[in-house]
């Protein structure tokens, strides 16, 4: 019985993180040859994303917001940047994709590219669902806070592939909290308000 139900539970999981991510733009960056300069487009642009452009040294060369529907599609001339790395980032609510460029005297290149899925938070009345896929299989460790930062929630999983966690706030105290997922060297953070 115990086997059912946790196969329900993954399932549901999966369902719920596919259907999310179905829901997420696409990012796709293009350099164009001997132009210095490349085109960004976004597809299927269902929510907020914000889209930043930083060199080596984490100073901020471009920042935007992108909302509404449908397809975003931007040109970047970067003819007046100086040669060396810079780095393009979008990030919605479920993913982050990051691509580094290298950028010469003549030319763009797309050095790397990583895209990170975010977990997903739900909040139903007195409960957060909490949904994640570990595709790194990184240790992974959830904490809860509240308003004073103390700690009332300490969970290490493991390498767990599939993290699928439900918190019942129904009899909590007034407070805020705050849900942190570590996971390697990344950490997602949930902050809410219990009435």
């Amino acid at each position: 019985m115990k086997a059912i139900l946790k196969l329900t539970a993954i399932a549901g999981l999966l369902l719920t993180s596919t259907v999310a991510m179905a829901n997420d733009p696409g990012m796709y960056l293009t350099p164009l040859k001997k132009a210095k300069s490349f085109i960004l487009k976004l597809d299927n642009q269902t929510a907020s994303s914000t889209l930043t452009m930083t060199d080596m040294e984490d100073h901020q060369i471009f920042v935007e917001t992108i909302k509404g529907k449908g397809e975003y599609s931007k040109k970047f001339d970067l003819s007046k940047l100086e040669e060396g790395l810079y780095f393009v980032k979008m990030e919605s609510s479920f993913k982050v994709v990051e691509y580094t460029l290298d950028v010469t005297e003549f030319d763009v290149e797309v050095v790397s590219s990583e895209e990170t899925i975010k977990p997903y938070f739900r909040q139903d009345g007195g409960m957060l669902y909490v949904n994640y896929l570990n595709e790194k299989l990184s240790p992974i460790v959830i904490k809860v806070v509240d308003g004073q930062n103390r700690v009332i929630f300490n969970q290490d999983l493991g390498s767990s592939f599939v993290v699928g966690k439900a918190f019942n706030f129904k009899k909590a105290l007034k407070d805020s909290y705050t849900v942190t997922i570590s996971e390697g060297s990344n950490t997602y953070i949930k902050t809410f308000s219990v009435n």
